[in-house]
This record gives structure tokens, C-alpha cells and sequence, in this order.
């Protein structure tokens, strides 16, 4: 009895960890649809083996522990160029969001080049208006689109382009990261200590809570 026990846990730590290796490098973004094909590839499609979503997260985070602190990786590159992009644009409150906040960007764990990833920022301002009227004066190549009801603005960048989705200031606090993806908005504090090393991408510490105040 013992013994199936373990061999139960041993199953649902390789699952979690073949999960995470779907989400990170084939760009799998359902968590139940990467542990379903994890446990097909296990030879273990039996529901009873699967993690949750939390086993997932920490495996997830193990797994983008050295593409987030290798000063050479793309992820890094492309988080070095959000925060740059992020202090340019600090008076609109910008939180950086997708997969390169979440460190699931599609491809980058393969090595692919940043410029295949776009970088995805929320502002938080009353008035498009007044964000369009800081492209022009700061010369910013942009285009702008409508989706779902918002405007959305490409900015044309190196290695990647930014999309720019524009929210109520209002809404800046709002909602609270959900449990599943706790970093689907970071703030320029947040980026910053995430490339020092000094937050993980699963971390809820109270530093990162009061970052995302700020």
C-alpha cells in the first residue's frame, strides 16, 4: 500500500513537471489541456495521477528558474526590454502582462528569437487620448486597432514589438493576481526585483504584494 503511494507521488511530480515543460516550450496555455498530454506522453492517463494547478506552478517556476536568471536568455532579454519601455511609460501605471510577465512565452525556452514573442503592457489611464498625444510628442512609431470593445496600440520596437492595452485608472487595483498565474501583472518594482533574482515567478511575498501597489 506503502509502496503504490509513492508510486502515485513519483507520477504526479513527472506529470507536473512534463506539464510545465508543455506550457513553457510548446506554448500550451490551458494547464488541464498540458496535463492531460502530459499523462498521455507518462503512459498514465489515469485522472487520479494528475497534479493540481499548484504542482504545476511550482514546477513551472523550477523550470524557468535559469532562463530567468541567464543574463543571455531571450526571456530575459525581453523583460529587460519591457522595463525599459515600462519607465518610459511610468506615469500611465504600466503592468506588464503575458507570457513574458508569466515567463510563458511560447518558444523562448527553445531558444527562439525575442522578436517572435511580442511584449504585452496595460496602462491605467482615463484617456486614451492623452497617452496617443505622448506618442507623438515623443516621436513613437505606433498603430492603433480595436479588439473587443478597446483600443490596442502596437508600438513598433527592438528585438519585440509592444502591445499597449489601455484600462480605467480605476481598475489598477481592482482585482488581485489570481491563484493560477500570479504574476499576470507585474509593476516596474516587480520586473525589477524578478530580474535580480530576489522574487520568484510562484512567490507571494509580502515585498511583491506591496510592489504591486506601487
Amino acid at each position: 500500500m506503502a509502496r503504490e503511494a509513492v508510486r502515485h507521488a513519483q507520477m504526479r511530480v513527472r506529470i507536473a513537471q512534463a506539464a510545465a515543460r508543455l506550457i513553457a516550450e510548446d506554448g500550451v496555455a490551458d494547464f488541464g489541456q498540458a496535463k492531460r498530454k502530459a499523462a498521455r506522453q507518462l503512459g498514465a492517463p489515469d485522472s487520479h495521477s494528475l497534479p493540481s494547478n499548484e504542482e504545476v506552478e511550482m514546477a513551472l517556476d523550477e523550470h524557468h528558474r535559469l532562463f530567468v536568471r541567464d543574463p543571455v536568455s531571450p526571456l530575459r532579454a525581453l523583460r529587460e526590454q519591457a522595463l525599459e519601455i515600462m519607465r518610459a511609460l511610468v506615469d500611465f501605471h504600466p503592468r506588464l502582462v503575458g507570457g513574458v510577465a508569466t515567463g510563458r512565452a511560447a518558444g523562448l525556452a527553445r531558444g527562439l528569437e525575442p522578436g517572435r514573442t511580442n511584449i504585452e503592457i496595460d496602462l491605467y489611464i482615463d484617456s486614451s487620448k492623452a497617452f496617443e498625444q505622448f506618442l507623438v510628442n515623443q516621436d513613437i512609431e505606433f498603430r492603433s486597432l480595436e479588439q473587443g470593445g478597446r483600443t490596442l496600440y502596437q508600438l513598433y520596437s527592438d528585438p519585440a514589438d509592444v502591445w499597449i492595452r489601455i484600462l480605467p485608472e480605476n481598475a489598477l487595483h481592482a482585482d488581485s493576481p489570481g491563484r493560477e498565474d500570479p504574476l499576470r501583472r507585474l509593476s516596474i518594482t516587480q520586473l525589477e526585483l524578478l530580474l535580480r533574482g530576489e522574487v520568484g515567478p510562484g512567490q507571494d511575498s509580502a515585498s511583491q504584494r506591496a510592489a504591486s501597489r506601487a
